[in-house]
């Protein structure tokens, strides 16, 4: 499967579970059915952003022929989504625009893990000091695309619910994350060429 098709098959799929997770539209509670939805929910999007984060790098190189078997190989890029989201998680308990921060790091850093870089902070910072302006830019982009995502999720909800309403916005929140994941880790193999 080419990269840009394995791609979107994470993206719907991912949609897809979130979706189902608020079908009979869950009420939250403290049961162990709930618990369920919400590990469901919690899992589909670390390994989506596990696959993403892999397949990425591959599209940016031209080597999509196999990337889906390469993410299972990339056990690092799995730990990093884990951490990574469960960071975010607890910010966005805090107050809801600071996973914005730990997204920039996740974009930054992610590529480098998937290329098996042992220090990504290291390889994060080269991507920046090589080009800052062009990581300037793109840290706009994506803080306005958190928000627009944001934005879009807070009008489907007011006009479109259930089901559907989950699975439209997780299928946007999948296709921003792949296409910034696409471009940083194209400013991050740039930066290693150099």
């Amino acid at each position: 499967m080419r990269g840009s098709a394995v791609l979107a098959a994470v993206v719907v799929v991912s949609a897809l579970i979130q979706a189902l997770t608020v079908l009979g539209d869950p009420v939250p509670t403290s049961s162990l059915g709930f618990t369920g939805l919400i590990l469901a929910s919690v899992a589909a999007v670390v390994l989506a952003l596990w696959i993403t984060a892999s397949t990425a790098l591959d599209v940016v190189d031209g080597n999509a022929s196999g990337a889906l078997s390469r993410a299972w190989r990339r056990p690092r890029v799995l730990a990093w989504c884990v951490v990574l989201t469960g960071v975010a998680v607890a910010l966005a308990i805090l107050f809801p625009l600071l996973p914005a921060i730990v997204i920039l790091v996740a974009l930054l850093i992610l590529p480098s893990v998937a290329d098996g870089q042992r220090n990504p902070f290291h390889a994060a910072l080269a991507t920046v000091r090589q080009f800052p302006g062009r990581c300037a830019v793109a840290a706009v982009v994506t803080i306005l695309a958190y928000v627009l995502a944001w934005v879009v999720a807070l009008v489907l909800g007011f006009f479109v619910t259930g089901v559907l309403a989950a699975f439209v916005t997780w299928l946007w929140f999948g296709a921003t994350a792949s296409v910034l994941l696409v471009y940083w880790s194209r400013l991050y193999r740039r930066a290693a060429l150099i």
